[in-house]
């Protein structure tokens, strides 16, 4: 047996050693879901646990309460790791992203890596990011300067299929609202401006447009407020709508299409119209191949069968997509649910706990920390992994037109 498949063995025999306490933490985060910003007893429980592994822990970093880190420094230098964990639920939904699977698969990585680190050099770092539903929790953390000093990072998402070199897209929201003129709506309709016409008329511009899109664009929203009574023409109406793709550039280029639609209803039907475009939108997955390369094989050595992504479907947005643009990331998918069991459902939620959930995080846990050994113990690796970073983030101008 080579050293660094011992290596190896030792960081799974530590994971597996820590297993019930990783399904006591997935367990309670999904029996108590907690929402962005709000995870007190997510946070609480995860330190526990990686406290009682050896690792030392700071909780509340910066401005957000319930982030943490935890680290396990070698006595010689080397690479410092992270794994990433994610804990927040969704309203109504709950655990229908499967946090708290990301988050015992993380605390899992981190206390595998903890056991070998002295033998490698390095430091192992176990990183709380709350508010991943919406909050934006990382793009807070890498501002406040807790990304800093990061070799590599990582975290494995839940999902129907084992992929390595995973992705997510781009994402921009947008709040909208139409402004009009309230009147009796059997009576005199006719001096009303109606809000609520405006905002249809936007939705069904936008359902109009989606033929003429690029296939990897997605365009979704709700209404928030469609008005107040029946009997009153609606004088203000509010949406929120979400726009996603592949890459900023195709952002870029939608956007403006996607405003002639919410301009043209305005026009339309007198309504006045607010809406501000944030200035920078979300940016997609920068997923590392010479890291996602390592994890394939060791997820392999694992068992676990993977396949390729798929360019068109089967990807979501998050705030790992920001910060992995100034550190090497993977955020490769794991398979737990079957195929008929789409995420942000209420199946999802009651798959992410049971033994197919168990299986994903011990298997999510080992093979991040076997990737991490692997960086570790091979500058070729890191380099590599350096090289192929330094080239995909560099800077390039993006436009609208």
């Amino acid at each position: 047996m080579s050293d660094t498949v011992a290596l190896k063995v030792m960081a799974q025999q530590a994971i597996d050693a820590a297993a019930p306490g990783l399904f006591d933490i997935s367990n309670r985060m999904h029996a108590e879901v907690e929402l962005a910003f709000e995870e007190e007893k997510a946070q609480a429980w995860q330190c526990a646990a990686l406290v009682a592994a050896g690792l030392s822990v700071e909780q509340g970093l910066g401005s957000l309460k319930t982030a943490f880190r935890a680290s396990r420094r070698a006595g010689r230098p080397g690479p410092r790791i992270a794994f990433l964990c994610e804990y927040d639920g969704l309203p109504v939904y709950g655990q229908s992203c499967g946090h708290n699977v990301v988050a015992a698969a993380g605390v899992g990585a981190a206390i595998g890596l903890a056991g070998v680190i002295d033998r490698i050099g390095g430091e192992a770092v176990a990183l709380g990011t709350p508010g991943e539903e919406g909050g934006g929790g990382k793009n807070i953390l890498h501002r406040e300067g807790f990304f800093d000093g990061l070799d590599a990072m990582m975290l494995v998402y839940p999902g129907m299929d084992n992929i390595a070199h995973s992705r997510t897209v781009g994402a921009i929201r947008v709040p909208v609202a139409y402004h009009g003129k309230a009147a009796h709506a059997a009576a005199r309709p006719e001096l009303g401006i109606n809000a609520l016409d405006a905002l249809l008329a936007a939705f069904n511009g936008i359902n109009a447009l989606r033929q003429q899109l690029p296939a990897d664009v997605r365009v979704h929203g709700i209404i928030t407020k469609g008005g107040t009574l029946p009997q009153v023409i609606p004088d203000h109406t509010t949406a929120v709508i979400t726009v996603r793709a592949n890459d900023a550039a195709t952002l870029a280029r939608v956007i403006p299409r996607i405003d002639a639609c919410l301009v043209g209803a305005a026009e339309m039907t007198g309504a006045r119209l607010e809406r501000t475009w944030p200035e920078k939108p979300g940016r997609e997955l920068l997923s590392n191949a010479a890291l996602a390369g390592s994890f394939e094989r060791n997820l392999q050595a694992l068992g676990r069968a993977t396949r390729p992504r798929d360019e068109l479907s089967g990807a979501w947005s998050g705030d790992t997509g920001n910060v992995s643009w100034f550190v090497p990331t993977i955020q490769p998918q794991m398979a737990m649910t079957g195929r008929d069991v789409p995420p942000h459902s209420h199946e999802f939620h009651a798959a992410s706990v049971g033994l197919a959930a168990e299986r994903c995080i011990l298997d999510s846990a080992k093979a991040m920390a076997m990737t991490a050994i692997d960086l570790i113990v091979d500058p070729t690796l890191l380099a590599a992994v350096k090289k192929e970073f330094a080239e995909a983030s560099a800077p390039r101008e993006l436009s609208r037109a």
